[in-house]
């Protein structure tokens, strides 16, 4: 689904970006820039830096795919991605 919506919008899903996707909804729980960071490195033996956790976020944040909560600072999947958001 996530595909789908990006190339709808000519966006590219990278790797990364489908990683920390996934990682969000596989958690069934908030999870912050860091405890992304820490499964990254865990489990794919990845060595991202924080910026570009972050920015990866941002980009499905922007896009719909996932929510922030603010009180958090951590995100969750969105159910419903390619319904307009406010």
């Amino acid at each position: 689904e996530a595909d789908t919506l990006c190339a709808k919008k000519g966006l590219r899903l990278t790797a990364l970006r489908r990683r920390v996707l996934e990682l969000v909804w596989q958690s069934h729980k908030p999870l912050g820039a860091y405890d992304i960071l820490g499964v990254l490195s865990e489990q794919d033996g990845r060595r991202a830096a924080p910026p570009t956790v972050y920015r990866a976020l941002d980009f499905l944040l922007e896009n719909g795919l996932v929510h922030r909560i603010a009180s958090l600072n951590a995100f969750v999947g969105c159910n419903h991605p390619e319904h307009a958001h406010q």
